[in-house]
């Protein structure tokens, strides 16, 4: 999307897990002309992932940033207090933080797979252009 094709100028994606359900989004921005195309090339490679996963090399560069960046997460007193309140209302083990990294490099290939099965449905996508001179329905 940005370095392949250069039509956006940042690109994310992220779930946004809750007590029941919760969204999975997919975020750039890219010039009002571009915009349709953006859309499309994001559609296509969320479709191919649902239909491939990730491959053995993206999810471990996807772990291995995951891995390195968690530091930065609990690298202060209220990151701590924020992810001490998610272990409470979630009702999280105790040794979340502790077991995070263990967890993160357990994850399979499979997984992934599997999770993206049970809580991404294309058929249900919802999206949102703001901007000047956007027609979402072309």
């Amino acid at each position: 999307m940005r370095q392949k094709r250069g039509l956006a100028y940042s690109v994310y994606s992220y779930f946004e897990p809750m007590l029941h359900g919760g969204k999975f989004q997919i975020g750039l921005q890219t010039q009002s002309g571009q915009a349709q195309t953006a859309l499309q090339v994001v559609t296509d490679t969320l479709k191919r992932f649902l239909e491939q996963g990730p491959s053995a090399q993206e999810l471990e560069e996807a772990r291995n940033n995951l891995i390195g960046s968690f530091p930065l997460r609990i690298d202060s007193n209220a990151k701590i207090h924020e992810y001490l309140a998610l272990i409470g209302f979630y009702r999280l083990p105790l040794t979340y933080l502790e077991d995070f990294v263990k967890n993160i490099e357990k994850v399979s290939v499979a997984d992934v797979r599997a999770a993206f099965s049970r809580h991404v449905h294309i058929e249900r996508l919802v999206v949102v252009m703001v901007g000047r001179g956007l027609d979402a329905t072309k």
